[in-house]
């Protein structure tokens, strides 16, 4: 078949001459005319498509017209090849290669091939050169045709040195033991990234081994890792705990490694008790957490101020497994352990409720979550589970105590709105406490500086004849005020 010259034939040609079917003409005559709102585009098989984003090409042509006007589009920003054309598209495969070499506006692009072969890799070597603007890739469920294509991908990957990948996703793919370890390292090129997804890729120690090399030396910004449903196991954990402590990770999703055991999840929870841990979100869904597990994440959060999410679903934990959480979201003993308690944590699973979770967890969890200032959730716990003040223990602020607590108390009335007659009971409660303990506060007090006074006068009227009387009269009162205290 000779040459097929898109440039010449562009001017003239006719969006009903390239393509019979009217969704495709439709998607064709927006790339053309640059309709923005044509933004997204899937090339897929029939049985694919979905919306009027979906391409399905009937024949090389349309292939290949795709490709250029794709190429001097500027509105396009994401691409998704969802089918392997077959040989007899060669001509508008090359088109369609040429074409894409040219888009400078796609940001991300998604293999989503049941069998992703070389050339289809290869197609792309221009486009992964050329577009600046690309910001993510996605390899979802694809089945690799040889170790060719392996080396071709790590290749990309590796030679794509630019400031703007910021996310790769690749998950249910077939790469052998080894193969994946050399992707991973290919991405030390990007340390840029801040989303890195290999789910469903039969990660092990080598794997993590490789992961924690990339994590300590390289991707600094990195602020997600999915590692889920993999055979990372204790020693794999302990990989990355190493690589992790002390990293701007805030999400980390490790649900569905069954080979990890009660050892692993020790060794993970220390980065909860890291004071310096940025983890927002800890995903272990799906896993063999059990009762021991949910006791040691629940002691590591006792001094975190940062996880909101710890997904413990479907984790074998009974009713009786989920106690501790309770102590640790609200502990009653003392308005002060009350006041020390995880006021951050807003959620135990990414579905919402937990069957068998107690109700009082549940209520911590929505109290924590539908407010961001600690604070107030903590004024919240005390109103609702202190019925009174004991204020003894702060009367070493002396007449401070009161004016501070009364203080606390309108400001726990003005950010609350549920609380106004317990707030006015409290407020009785402690006036009374402190007017009964006023006479020994104030007469001790006052007593004490009064012997102080007449000891510092006593010393300036000694041995001066003409002033005995005053002394004496000083002693008297100084005795007088040293029986008041006995």
């Amino acid at each position: 078949m000779e040459e097929y010259n898109y440039d010449e034939l562009a001017s003239t040609i006719n969006i009903e001459d390239i393509s019979s079917d009217e969704l495709n003409r439709e998607i064709l005559r927006g790339l053309k005319d640059n309709d923005p709102s044509f933004d997204e585009l899937w090339i897929c098989s029939p049985e694919q498509v979905t919306d009027m984003f979906s391409f399905c090409p009937d024949n090389w042509k349309e292939l290949g017209w795709l490709g250029y006007f794709i190429g001097r589009n500027t509105f396009v920003n994401e691409l998704h090849l969802g089918l392997t054309p077959p040989p007899s598209y060669s001509s508008g495969f090359e088109g369609f290669r040429r074409g894409m070499g040219r888009n400078k506006s796609i940001q991300k692009i998604g293999f989503n091939l049941h069998r992703l072969e070389g050339r289809v890799i290869e197609l792309l070597d221009q486009f992964f050169n050329n577009n600046n603007n690309l910001t993510a890739i996605e390899v979802d469920d694809c089945e690799l045709e040889v170790d060719l294509c392996v080396r071709l991908l790590t290749l990309a990957l590796g030679d794509r040195n630019s400031k703007s990948l910021k996310q790769i996703e690749i998950e249910g793919t077939e790469i052998e033991d080894g193969q994946l370890s050399d992707i991973i390292a290919a991405l030390s090129m990007h340390p840029q990234l801040e989303y890195l997804k290999l789910s469903r890729m039969n990660i092990v120690r080598n794997e993590c081994t490789a992961l924690a090399d990339l994590l300590r030396n390289t991707t600094k910004q990195l602020q997600t890792l999915k590692l889920e449903r993999n055979n990372i196991d204790d020693e794999g954990v302990e990989s990355l705990t190493s690589a992790i402590n002390g990293s701007n990770l805030a999400n980390l999703f490790l649900g569905g490694n069954h080979s990890i055991t009660t050892r692993g999840w020790k060794t993970l929870s220390t980065l909860l008790e890291m004071p310096d841990s940025n983890l927002e979100k800890l995903s272990l869904q799906h896993s063999n957490i059990g009762n021991d597990g949910a006791l040691i994440f629940a002691n590591a959060l006792r001094g975190n101020c940062k996880l909101k999410v710890l997904d413990l679903y479907n984790c074998d934990i009974t009713p009786g497994g989920w106690a501790p959480f309770s102590k640790l979201l609200c502990d009653p003993s003392s308005i002060n352990n009350t006041y020390l308690s995880n006021h951050t944590l807003g959620g135990l699973s990414h579905y919402g409720t937990i069957s068998g979770m107690p109700a009082d967890i549940r209520s911590f969890l929505t109290m924590n979550g539908n407010n961001d200032n600690k604070g107030q959730i903590a004024m919240r716990k005390i109103l609702q589970h202190h019925t009174s003040f004991n204020v003894q223990p702060f009367f070493e602020w002396e007449f401070k105590v009161l004016p501070l607590m009364i203080a606390w108390l309108e400001k726990a009335r003005a950010r609350t709105s549920d609380f106004e007659e317990k707030i006015d009971r409290i407020k009785l409660s402690i006036t009374y406490d402190f007017v009964r303990e006023l006479p020994m506060l104030y007469i001790e007090t006052v007593t004490r500086k009064e012997i102080e006074d007449c000891s510092a006068l006593e010393k300036q009227l000694q041995g001066v004849q003409s002033q005995q009387a005053n002394l004496e009269e000083v002693q008297q009162r100084k005795e007088r005020a040293m029986r008041r205290l006995w």
